[in-house]
């Protein structure tokens, strides 16, 4: 089994998928969507015969925010297991932070977990409300993510991988932002706090967007 988590967009997604057929000599590909978001799934058409996983969006939903060429053929409702060369893999559906339905990857052996967006290393998150992004959700998650798996290496949706301290300090950015939005006079040692995190393209606002 070839596990693909997310596929990128535009021409790194073509590339991407250019590396994985050098490599799959014809074995069965399961691709993971971690979430909705065009940056992660803008290459799912390239994987024609391959599983594409996603979280339970639906169909109709889908199709208001992504591209019916990169729709997933199943909905993850909860949780599923694959063996990849020895390697025991969870794929869970943990519900509502990032999106309504964000999908963890976990790597039992090599305790490794791949978060999608729920975690951020140096970014300020994009928070879209009309596909679910809430900020008690995210902190609920990741809290989950710290309590039920035995983490030594997290893959961020943006930013560089590092250990379970990242989860710890994107947490606490949004404790920090909660906060700020409730007390003004912190808003400036909060800017100061996170001068040196960086925006996503789509997130120009940044550190505003967030405390909003």
């Amino acid at each position: 089994v070839i596990l693909i988590i997310d596929t990128k967009m535009k021409q790194g997604a073509e590339r991407f998928h250019r590396w994985v057929m050098d490599r799959a000599e014809g074995k069965r590909i399961v691709v993971v969507n971690t979430h909705i978001h065009k940056d992660h799934t803008g290459g799912n058409h390239y994987y024609e015969n391959a599983e594409i996983v996603a979280g339970d969006y639906g169909s109709q939903f889908w199709l208001q925010n992504n591209a019916r060429e990169d729709m997933p053929n199943r909905w993850l409702v909860d949780t599923m297991h694959l063996d990849v060369g020895g390697e025991i893999v969870t794929i869970q559906n943990i519900g509502q932070a990032h999106t309504f339905d964000d999908v963890v990857v976990y790597l039992r052996n090599r305790k490794t977990i791949f978060t999608g967006d729920l975690v951020l290393n140096g970014y300020h998150p994009y928070l879209e409300e009309s596909v679910g992004a809430n900020v008690d959700d995210y902190i609920t998650a990741m809290n989950h993510l710290m309590q039920d798996y035995d983490i030594a290496t997290v893959v961020p949706g943006h930013g560089k991988t590092g250990d379970q301290d990242l989860i710890t300090t994107f947490r606490q950015y949004f404790l920090d932002m909660k906060s700020a939005s409730e007390d003004i006079d912190l808003t400036d040692a909060m800017r100061k706090k996170y001068k040196s995190y960086r925006s996503l393209p789509v997130n120009k606002a940044g550190f505003d967007q967030t405390l909003s």
